[in-house]
């Protein structure tokens, strides 16, 4: 029994290098980085959260959709409207962010359970057209997303009374929802919930014939990654205090793609580390901003080709190289110690 309970409380070592890469990232980030920067780090946090549902998406399940930002939108303006004050009243930021999880549940279920009719390339296709058509009514539609204007004058959060004063600020509460959400997403992959979207990933009629429900297991997990980028999404329009349809086309969510993909896409360490590279990197690389695609295009390209794994997938390959590396150094010299 104490053997059983030891294995049960004792931590891989990868996990407590995580652990501590995460706490140095909490305490160093705040700092060494204020104003602008710190700005664009809590924009890496925010952007994260939505990877994540891209994760659980085409990670878990296998299924590529570019739905990330059209969710997005449905939970900044959503946010937007409740904390704007356009409609003649104010709700608590704190139950705004509380009620989106509910509120995008119900939509991303809904529209799950139309578009997963549709299969395969079909299902991709039908998100892309779905990013667009909600772009345009973001665009369009005064009465509910403010047209070209966006809505301005959104309340930051307050909790319990505590508001953040600054960007620093932001970035502890903000990191504590990603942990969060990443704790929730290592969760999902060992329920039985993440074992379907596995199985329904490697191999749809195995799956069937295991008896498991591959039509709702996909919308389950559309719906979560409707979810999480609706949080995302409130957070955004609270962390900026502006919403508009610029940050919800079609170029942005195929940004969401590159960093699953650059970090792991089923890796949840990986795509922490893919968001904040890839939302870092218009920052370095300013001053070849028109030449950004390109860049983003020929870098996917040499990501399928090299990493088709990610970062997180070389990290794990060098790791293993090393470990085979000492493990013949040692059993070369228990040789020559029995010669």
């Amino acid at each position: 029994m104490k053997e059983k309970t030891k294995k049960r409380f004792a931590m891989k070592p990868s996990l407590l290098l995580l652990l501590l890469g995460v706490i140095l990232f909490i305490v160093i980030i705040p700092r060494a980085t204020t104003g602008y920067s710190m700005m664009i780090v809590n924009l890496a946090l925010i952007y994260s959260i939505s990877t994540y549902g891209v994760s659980v998406m085409l990670g878990l399940g296998g299924q590529l959709s570019f739905a990330a930002t059209a969710f997005m939108g449905v939970g900044a303006y959503f946010a937007a409207n409740l904390c704007s004050g356009r409609w003649g009243f104010w709700m608590d930021s704190f139950a705004v962010l509380l009620l989106t999880p509910v509120f995008a549940g119900i939509v991303a279920f809904a529209i799950g359970m139309v578009l997963f009719r549709l299969k395969g390339t079909y299902f991709t296709f039908a998100t892309v057209g779905l990013v667009q058509v909600s772009w345009c009514f973001f665009l369009n539609y005064r009465p509910l997303f403010g047209g070209p204007d966006g809505i301005s004058g959104v309340s930051s959060i307050q909790i319990f009374g505590w508001t953040p004063k600054d960007y620093n600020e932001w970035f502890y509460l903000l990191a504590i929802i990603v942990l969060l959400v990443a704790l929730l997403v290592e969760r999902i992959r060992r329920t039985q919930l993440g074992r379907s979207l596995a199985a329904v990933r490697d191999n749809e009629v195995a799956a069937q014939t295991l008896g498991i429900n591959v039509f709702m297991t996909k919308v389950i997990a559309f719906t979560i990654a409707g979810i999480f980028a609706a949080v995302a999404g409130a957070l955004y329009a609270m962390h900026s205090q502006f919403v508009s349809s610029d940050m919800f086309t079609f170029e942005r969510s195929t940004t969401y793609i590159i960093m699953g993909m650059l970090g792991g896409i089923n890796n949840t360490a990986g795509v922490f580390v893919g968001s904040v590279l890839v939302t870092l990197l218009p920052e370095w690389l300013r001053g070849m901003q028109q030449y950004l695609q390109l860049i983003y295009g020929i870098g996917v390209i040499l990501l399928m080709i090299f990493m088709p794994m990610g970062l997180a997938g070389l990290s794990s390959s060098i790791c293993k190289s090393i470990k085979r590396a000492l493990g013949k150094k040692t059993s070369s010299a228990h040789k020559e110690e029995l010669k």
